[in-house]
């Protein structure tokens, strides 16, 4: 009676443990459902991995710098590339990392406007890609506009590209050439 006993809890203990393993599964993909785009770029950066984004008629390789509520920063050699994720195509992992990975720096910004924001006030020279042009602008940001951009001198823009259609912006580290 006794051991009819012992295999009968284990039989429950073993049933509880699978309807927990489920649970604990359905709670992972009820989280991921819930996701959005710079919350999976936020934990490919956390780990440290290379990713290649699609943006414009662009790809970027390289590290995730920083994350913002709609950019990704990526380092690529050289240059620094803000990605507007509103403008994204699609993202994926080249390379995993087997350590590192990082939390976020000070390299890093709230938004893509506030990225932008500090370029006007830098007067650096950039390069902006547009949505579905393989043709970028270039210039310093002259003016950060509530829906715009000016790119150029700032007492006369050349150009003026809206918010919706500037798929990245790139900068040249000069001190790393």
């Amino acid at each position: 009676m006794q051991r009819d006993l012992e295999e009968v809890a284990a039989v429950i203990r073993s049933e509880i443990r699978l309807e927990a393993e489920e649970a604990e599964r359905e709670a992972a993909v009820s989280a991921a459902m819930r996701r959005d785009m710079a919350d999976v770029v936020r934990e490919l950066m956390a780990h440290g991995d290379t990713v290649a984004v699609d943006v414009g008629q662009r790809t970027f390789v390289g590290p995730i710098l920083a994350v913002g509520s709609d950019v990704v920063a990526l380092e690529t050699g050289s240059s620094r590339v803000d990605v507007n994720l509103k403008c994204l195509q699609r993202m994926r992992v080249v390379k995993r990392a087997r350590s590192g990975g990082r939390r976020g720096t000070g390299r890093g910004t709230a938004s893509f406007r506030a990225r932008l924001l500090e370029l006007q006030l830098s007067h650096e020279p950039i390069e902006a890609g547009i949505a579905g042009s393989d043709e970028p602008v270039a210039g310093p940001v002259a003016l950060v506009g509530s829906d715009h951009i000016a790119l150029g001198d700032e007492a006369e823009p050349e150009w003026f590209v809206p918010l919706a259609s500037l798929a990245f912006v790139r900068t040249t580290d000069s001190s790393r050439d």
